[in-house]
């Protein structure tokens, strides 16, 4: 917190100050500065300060722009970091999302950097999807004079790992811009790669875009308080949260294992909104953690280096390095190190290491491919992953449950030793009523609800997907919104897997859920999924899309996700008298618009 002078600006004022810069750009900033300062108000000279070293004078002066491109917020952090730092080393910059920027915009800038994230398979996230349409088009401007460099982020576990980026880079290179520093590809546990990213571009940048001491001139000095020290926790400072239930939603017989998890938190220090997800940072399976040991035939005393941490080599498998997924490059590790024509399978074919990795963790892969421990803890670090935190909708509405976070989470089956996933192994099997975890707040501010309460809303959330729909519709009744709410909701069997019916029933009965459409898999001998319960009421569902409804979709993305929208496709075409291809192009403007909201996985 910033000591604050007597008799000038109190805490309370430096925070209302910090939100208003948050949303100005630099020559903003610039201007407010110079207004202050007209108006004789005091400065001083503080410890905690941000300097925008710019002269008014100097409107051609040249900027770094920063643009971002996220589907989980990961981006945009990145990009704020760097523009952050940037600031502090006195270069001038500005930053945008890249759905407030077009591709002939660029052609006015001097030097970007972009920060763009991968979607599903190889898709852009949803805030960069008309910039990487515009970028890919014949008519895309000539960019000669611009310089560049393209951070990447991704997971190698898929089979397009890091496409956007790849495909970005490649694009503005081949419209003439030319790079500042390669591109750079991020795994999961981006920070280390994404850190020497952003020191490598402010040392490339400095003497290309910094003023000259003559450019300066009359600069006012703002202190500017770091938000994320307002209290809020976040990844680099997580809030312990109370677990205050564990209640299992499934009823015996089920093939799943779903609970309801509610946990406590202070609202100063936790806050979120509907569409919004929890982020838990969880520790291995100790018993894990021994399987693992007792392969490489150690104590657990031994101290090694791991990234940044050097600790004994059991703490280091409990705290930070991830056991429970068994990432791509590991595996082509392994298979440069060690003859076997399956291991070779696995590190070359998507499909194989899909089928493998859904049933076995890290001791499973080591204990079949090597055995005999020909590959040592040592070089093995180099190759492994660090634990990320596993993310979960928030399945509550803080407007009613303001000290109270709900999540709704599948247990997946246990692999051939009996360990469940990191997080929902922790919440659901091993932690206790009582237990602390670790959470912090991922914000989505592509999934939410609409800001016109009179908006009618179609949900469509099967399994764990139904989970954000909870918070919506407990929101909706709490706004008293007269928008028309219409659930659609599958699982494989009525008796045991109808998730939350109670609730649905009695939101029903108050006038809050209009519509409930239910689908249940494997209660007959052909099986009914969420998307033939759309198909069955498809002139409806045109007739509430006419009438401005807002989509929403929820859940797996690989096989409803692609489904559930090739049935919009089909629906918009059939009532519309659209051609496939305009009715895909219409379902494209709804998303666009921000009438059709996905948050698939």
């Amino acid at each position: 917190m910033i000591d604050w002078p007597q008799n000038n600006i109190n805490p309370d004022q430096c925070a209302q100050l910090a939100k208003v810069l948050e949303q100005l750009d630099s020559s903003q900033k610039i201007w407010l500065s110079g207004y202050l300062a007209g108006n004789s108000l005091a400065t001083a000279s503080f410890s905690e300060q941000v300097t925008e070293t710019a002269a008014v004078k100097n409107h051609k002066a040249k900027k770094l722009t920063i643009l971002y491109g996220s589907q989980t917020g990961n981006g945009e952090s990145v990009a704020k970091n760097l523009k952050s730092l940037a600031t502090e080393a006195g270069l001038l910059t500005e930053i945008f999302s890249l759905a407030d920027i077009s591709v002939k915009q660029l052609v006015k800038k001097s030097l970007i950097t972009l920060v763009i994230s991968t979607h599903g398979e190889g898709e852009a996230p949803d805030d960069a999807d008309i910039f990487y349409e515009q970028l890919f088009k014949k008519n895309a401007p000539d960019l000669t004079g611009l310089q560049y460099s393209v951070l990447a982020l991704g997971d190698s576990s898929y089979e397009y790992y890091c496409q956007t980026g790849k495909d970005i880079d490649h694009r503005l290179n081949e419209l003439g811009a030319k790079r500042i520093h390669e591109r750079v590809d991020c795994d999961v546990d981006f920070e280390p790669a994404s850190g020497q990213w952003i020191d490598d571009i402010l040392v490339k940048v400095e003497d290309v875009i910094k003023p000259s001491p003559q450019d300066l001139g009359n600069i006012t000095t703002l202190p500017i308080q770091n938000t994320e020290s307002l209290c809020v926790s976040n990844k680099s400072n997580p809030y312990e949260a109370e677990i205050l239930t564990k209640q299992k939603l499934t009823g015996r017989g089920s093939d799943k294992n779903t609970y309801h998890i509610e946990l406590a938190i202070d609202p100063t220090q936790v806050q979120y909104q509907p569409g919004d997800s929890v982020a838990v940072i969880a520790d291995n399976n100790p018993n894990a953690v021994e399987r693992l040991l007792k392969h490489w035939k150690l104590q657990g005393n031994e101290v090694v280096t791991f990234k940044q941490h050097t600790k004994n080599i059991k703490a280091l498998l409990t705290e930070h390095i991830e056991i429970t997924q068994i990432s791509k490059p590991f595996v082509k590790f392994l298979s440069e190190q060690i003859e076997n024509i399956e291991l070779q399978n696995l590190a070359n074919s998507h499909e194989a290491f899909n089928a493998y990795c859904e049933q076995k963790q890290l001791v499973n892969l080591l204990n079949e491919f090597d055995p005999g421990q020909k590959i040592d803890v040592k070089k093995s670090l180099g190759h492994l992953r660090a634990i990320t935190p596993r993310l979960y909708s928030i399945a509550s509405s803080q407007s009613i449950y303001d000290d109270e976070v709900h999540l709704t989470i599948n247990l997946s089956n246990a692999t051939a030793n009996g360990h469940y996933g990191l997080a929902s192994g922790l919440l659901c099997d091993r932690a206790k009523v009582g237990d602390k975890v670790k959470i912090y707040v991922e914000p989505n501010k592509h999934f939410k609800l609409p800001k016109n309460p009179t908006t009618p809303i179609i949900l469509i959330g099967p399994g764990t997907g139904v989970a954000p729909f909870r918070a919506f519709l407990q929101e909706r009744k709490e706004q008293q919104a007269s928008g028309e709410n219409w659930l659609f909701f599958g699982n494989p069997h009525f008796a045991t897997d109808f998730l939350y019916q109670t609730e649905w029933l009695k939101l029903q009965q108050q006038g809050v859920l209009n519509e409930i459409d239910v689908a249940f898999s494997r209660d007959q001998t052909h099986k009914i999924y969420v998307q033939d319960k759309l198909k069955d009421k498809s002139q409806l569902i045109w007739s509430w899309i006419e009438n401005d409804a807002s989509i929403y979709l929820c859940g797996d993305a690989n096989h409803m996700a692609k489904d559930v929208e090739q049935t919009l496709i089909d629906i918009i075409s059939q009532h519309g008298n659209l051609s496939f291809g305009d009715a895909k192009t219409y379902l494209k403007k709804l998303k666009r618009t921000h009438k059709y909201q996905k948050d698939v996985y």
